[in-house]
């Protein structure tokens, strides 16, 4: 009799821990940003958590890094890029990463600390532009739809400054790290800023000399949420897309980049 209570209890114990593991399981998933805080990221975590899908949010200072870093399963998931700057990445170095999901559009600007007015731009003035391909060439397009520049339209998308045919205003144009622009905003007459990063260093839409618009149709600048090719179809993945995609997420972004991103869902 007492081996057959042992053996009740000791299955009992068996089922009350397997029970427990059940109801606890928690799938952990990192995600890759850009900058140093999201108010709509950490609000997806919370979210994801009454899901039992626990997020760490992992940040980069270069836009390079979290591709790799999603290439390398240092992370799993990225969400900092659009259409464009994710094809010029695989085509460059052969990552297998795919779209799973659209986030917004965040329109390139430029901005100054010196001048009020873009025809107070003067020949040799100095503007500094980020030096990645994509937004390097978003950049570039901005100045030449300001009457800047004129540039070979055989280079598409995404010209270099090789792809200047004539300035109509001699400027020096300065490539850098997107994220470091502003800081040196004083040293420049202006220069061409991303939204994430202009949100980040304070600066308002509204200050802005000149805004990028949006392309018609299918919008290559649309940014966008990406994993490997080889998890394209996971089931937890698609959960985070889902609770992005949602009204709530809406409202955060259009309120925590005061209008500077535009949901693209």
């Amino acid at each position: 009799m007492k081996r057959l209570l042992l053996a009740i209890l000791v299955l009992g114990l068996l089922v009350g821990c397997s029970s427990g593991n059940k109801t606890s399981d928690v799938t952990k998933v990192t995600v890759g940003l850009t900058g140093t805080d999201s108010q709509t990221w950490n609000y997806i975590k919370e979210e994801a958590l009454k899901q039992n899908i626990e997020l760490t949010l992992k940040y980069f200072d270069s836009y390079p890094l979290p591709n790799r870093a999603l290439s390398e399963k240092e992370i799993d998931i990225n969400a900092f890029q659009h259409h464009i700057y994710l094809e010029k990445e695989i085509a460059e170095f052969g990552y297998k990463l795919t779209v799973i999901g659209e986030t917004v559009f965040a329109p390139l600007a430029l901005y100054s600390s010196k001048i009020t007015a873009l025809n107070q731009v003067k020949d040799n003035d100095k503007v500094a532009i980020p030096d990645d391909t994509t937004n390097g060439g978003r950049a570039l397009k901005l100045l030449e739809a300001q009457g800047f520049i004129e540039i070979d339209p055989a280079a598409g998308l995404t010209p270099k400054k090789a792809d200047i045919t004539k300035y109509n205003v001699n400027l020096d144009i300065v490539e850098m790290t997107a994220t470091n622009i502003p800081a040196i905003l004083p040293d420049v007459a202006f220069a061409a800023v991303n939204s994430g990063v202009a949100y980040k260093a304070g600066l308002k839409v509204e200050s802005a000399l000149a805004l990028e618009e949006a392309v018609a149709g299918d919008n290559p600048y649309i940014n966008v949420i990406v994993v490997r090719t080889e998890d394209k179809d996971n089931e937890i993945y698609k959960k985070i897309v889902e609770i992005y995609h949602t009204d709530a997420v809406k409202e955060i972004i259009k309120k925590e980049s005061n209008g500077t991103s535009v949901p693209a869902w």
